[in-house]
């Protein structure tokens, strides 16, 4: 299993290395837009501050400072891995990928791993990045973040490990959802509209409380207007419990589709 495992993710390596999509445009997306947003409000709020009697600016804390690096680079990232997971099983490309791993479960593996790892490393540079300039640079507004503070050193944490997390999710729907654009546009309404309109449905906020996105976020730290179900660390842990849940299923499914082939 692990000389397969590590076969894998040095396959992934290789298919993904050069000017491929995840280095030219995935990752640098991933980098650039959580900072690009969260310095360009950076910006206009310290400008703002910086009139005086015009306008009052609230200061930003530690926990309300990198929800951009939090929503965007991951959800970036989980969706670049749905669709290489989704890429690899069309066409001629799933008769190679069958043939160099039998078990689908080895290859999907390899590749939350694979996405994982390099969504949990840009997500802690982010982070740090985040946190170590936004109080340099913009003292009145974000003069109160601070990177060792309890809510900055656990954003350090839980953050990389949700980014990876989500990235087996992605794997998951594009076991089960084969057409990429077809997955991607599932991950991105679950995330971006059905958790957080669920509230709508007759006993909405209670269904809400089991939403594993949500809960997540709410882990990591971030300032949200939704509680965590489970405490902050037991809701983590349930979103890494529903991640397996989902991923052992869409692969369980995935594999008798295979022997229907």
């Amino acid at each position: 299993m692990t000389t397969q495992l590590t076969r894998g993710i040095a396959a992934e390596w290789t298919r993904t290395s050069g000017r491929s999509f995840l280095w030219t445009v995935a990752v640098p997306l991933t980098i650039a837009l959580p900072l690009l947003i969260t310095f360009g409000i950076a910006t206009v709020a310290e400008r703002f501050a910086a009139i005086p009697g015009q306008l009052q600016v609230t200061s930003v804390s530690t926990t309300n400072a990198v929800y951009w690096v939090i929503t965007l680079a991951t959800g970036i990232m989980m969706v670049t891995a749905a669709f290489a997971h989704a890429t690899q099983l069309r066409g001629n490309i799933r008769d190679l990928n069958a043939f160099l791993f039998p078990r689908t479960w080895i290859a999907a593996l390899a590749r939350w791993v694979f996405y994982g790892a390099i969504a949990a490393v840009s997500t802690l540079a982010l982070l740090t990045l985040v946190m170590t300039v936004l109080p340099r640079f913009f003292p009145q507004v974000y003069g109160q973040v601070r990177i060792d503070d309890p809510a900055g050193l656990r954003f350090l944490w839980t953050v990389p490990i949700y980014a990876f997390a989500a990235c087996g999710i992605g794997i998951a729907i594009g076991s089960v959802i084969r057409t990429p654009p077809a997955a991607i546009a599932a991950l991105l309404f679950w995330v971006y509209v059905g958790e957080n309109s669920i509230s709508l449905l007759p006993n909405g906020y209670t269904l809400q409380g089991y939403a594993p996105f949500l809960n997540a976020v709410a882990a990591t730290g971030q300032e949200l207007a939704f509680l965590p179900r489970f405490g902050r660390n037991g809701s983590l842990v349930y979103f890494l419990a529903v991640t397996v849940a989902i991923f052992v299923i869409a692969l369980g499914a995935g594999q008798r589709n295979r022997r229907r082939w």
